[in-house]
């Protein structure tokens, strides 16, 4: 898992699909951009990445 710089939120938000996964035993909402998972904390102030394999159980947020 990556951390990643404050202004890729607004990229993936606008790039990525809404989606939930599984990342290190908990159940996280993000995006999906590519084959990586990036997902925020509560108050959106740090950006993680989870590469293939750190995921599991995706599911894609219908809009």
């Amino acid at each position: 898992m990556d951390l990643l710089t404050e202004d890729i939120a607004e990229h993936v938000k606008h790039q990525g699909r809404q989606a939930s996964a599984t990342v290190s035993g908990r159940r996280r909402s993000g995006f999906l951009v590519g084959n990586k998972f990036v997902f925020s904390d509560q108050a959106e102030l740090l950006w993680m990445q989870a590469g293939p394999g750190e995921f599991r159980e995706l599911r894609i947020w219908r809009k």
